[in-house]
């Protein structure tokens, strides 16, 4: 992936940055969307050095590909969320990324977004004003985001923030199909009843793609492939039934170990495993797309 650098004439105060912003080491420091408010913070992010992708293709997958979800820009009060509903908030940093799950109190159109917020072990979190998140939701069979920052910080009658209202959210179909990149442990068991270390390497709602040393049986064969998925914050195990449609080693340099691939198709899918499969792979499959 190619960058190119951010100049001052290619930001405009009040207005959303068009493109995710990183800095020299190519780490994401402002996502799509945040607002410039003041000269100070614009200049602060010229001096720290800034670059942008360049495209390379198109990035909307049509919809028969199964490749890459679609995505869209809209305005927030388009989501039709519900108070209470579970929002993300993401802060980039140069120690990496933290990730904070708040409830939605509310919001009035082209002000405010008003948010819990974010806890850890029981204990209210110091936020500042000012500071700068990517805000992702979920709704339906869609995921959004928009970047924001905090401008005022509430403690009565309870800690709350107030998020600067965005002008646009990115809005995103998961299309059926589509595959999430993954590094998950898996435990497979065979039609012979024996038990298989594996790897998941992507991941969709109707199948997966799992490496292992050794087959684990043949094409049509039936196997159950438990893992842990992490979703809002809560450590989840599935087990899921799933059929073998095509079984092959892998091409290997000298001195490595053979690998063999196997594409599984997931059956019968019990409704409690489809919904935390679904929230998961939405996630994921987000998170690849929004620095795109």
């Amino acid at each position: 992936m190619s960058f190119v650098r951010v100049n001052n004439g290619d930001l405009e105060l009040g207005k959303p940055v068009p493109w995710p912003l990183y800095d020299d080491k190519k780490q994401l420091l402002l996502a799509r969307g945040v607002m410039l408010e003041t000269d100070s913070q614009k200049k602060a992010l010229l001096e720290r050095g800034l670059f942008r992708k360049l495209p390379v293709s198109d990035s909307r997958a049509s919809p028969e590909s199964g490749g890459r979800p679609a995505d869209d820009m809209c305005s927030f009060d388009e989501i039709k969320l519900d108070i209470g509903d579970t929002l993300q908030l993401q802060t980039q940093s140069e120690s990496g990324q933290s990730r904070y799950y708040v409830k939605l109190i509310g919001y009035l159109k082209g002000k405010s977004v008003l948010v819990t917020t974010p806890t850890q072990d029981g204990k209210v979190l110091l936020m500042r004003e000012g500071q700068a998140f990517v805000v992702r939701m979920f709704s339906g069979k869609s995921v959004y985001a928009f970047g924001t920052t905090i401008f005022k910080v509430a403690n009565v009658p309870f800690p709350h923030l107030h998020l600067t209202y965005p002008a646009q959210v990115r809005g995103l179909v998961v299309r059926r199909g589509a595959r999430a990149r993954v590094n998950l442990i898996a435990a497979v068991t065979g039609a012979d009843g024996r038990s298989h270390a594996a790897t998941l390497l992507d991941l969709s709602t109707g199948g997966a793609m799992l490496i292992a040393k050794s087959p684990m049986g043949g094409k049509d064969d039936r196997v159950a492939i438990k893992f842990r998925v992490i979703v809002g914050d809560v450590e989840q195990y599935l087990t899921i039934p799933a059929v073998l449609r095509a079984v092959h080693a892998t091409a290997t340099a000298e001195g490595e170990a053979p690998q063999v691939n196997h594409g599984v198709q997931f059956e019968d899918l019990p409704h409690a495993e489809h919904v935390v499969l679904s929230a998961f792979v939405y996630r994921v499959l987000f998170e690849e797309s929004a620095e795109g």
